[in-house]
């Protein structure tokens, strides 16, 4: 998931260039010249994150099957609806995208007004506010605090990344959104390896017995 975040940045803010100052139609044409680039980038940082997330989900939820908390089960009732928001949004941005450029060429009034939808749609499901993912984080993190599951200091980091995720809903205050997906970022990496850990231990436990 750290990795589908690294690529959606190096696709979108590195490979891609868009010049500036073009109008809505000299993106589309921008866009389209690039077509190939520009579906990678969102299917892999949003589909393919969002299946990883339903695998996350699934495997965190064996890891706290001992003793789940209302509070994990409320934090992963905002998972599962994190992951309905990253893949439609990823759907909405691929369909949406190509439905533009059939458009241009028929009717290039209505290719800019559905690019202009397409936008909305895909920023208000998909990112441009971080609520979800950022009360699933917090939760998360608060529960396993409660219960001891990982390190206290992965827990208190995203305690951190669930707190700017929910500022995020000042979407005017720059840099809030940058540094959530930073921040969540080394969550997911620091997460990973202790999930991984844990694994490992099941399974030395497991060969002794």
């Amino acid at each position: 998931m750290a990795l589908c975040y690294v690529a959606m940045a190096v696709i979108f803010f590195g490979m891609l260039s868009m010049p500036q100052g073009l109008d809505t139609a000299g993106k589309i044409q921008y866009l389209q010249q690039h077509h190939l680039l520009v579906a990678s980038g969102y299917g892999i940082g949003y589909l393919l994150f969002g299946v990883l997330l339903a695998i996350l989900l699934q495997t965190l939820q064996q890891v706290f099957a001992n003793r789940p908390s209302a509070l994990f089960r409320l934090a992963e009732r905002f998972g599962n609806v994190w992951l309905v928001l990253m893949l439609a949004s990823g759907m909405v941005a691929l369909i949406g995208l190509q439905m533009v450029f059939r458009l241009m060429e028929s009717d290039p009034q209505q290719a800019l007004a559905l690019y202009n939808t397409r936008n909305l749609l895909t920023e208000a499901l998909g990112g441009g506010i971080e609520l979800v993912g950022g009360l699933w984080v917090l939760l998360l993190s608060i529960s396993g605090l409660q219960q001891q599951r990982f390190s206290i200091v992965l827990h208190l980091l995203g305690l951190v990344v669930g707190g700017l995720g929910i500022l995020t809903v000042l979407h005017t205050v720059p840099y809030l959104k940058d540094a959530f997906g930073l921040t969540q970022l080394i969550w997911f990496i620091w997460l990973g390896i202790s999930l991984l850990r844990c694994s490992a231990g099941k399974g030395n436990h497991a060969g002794v017995s």
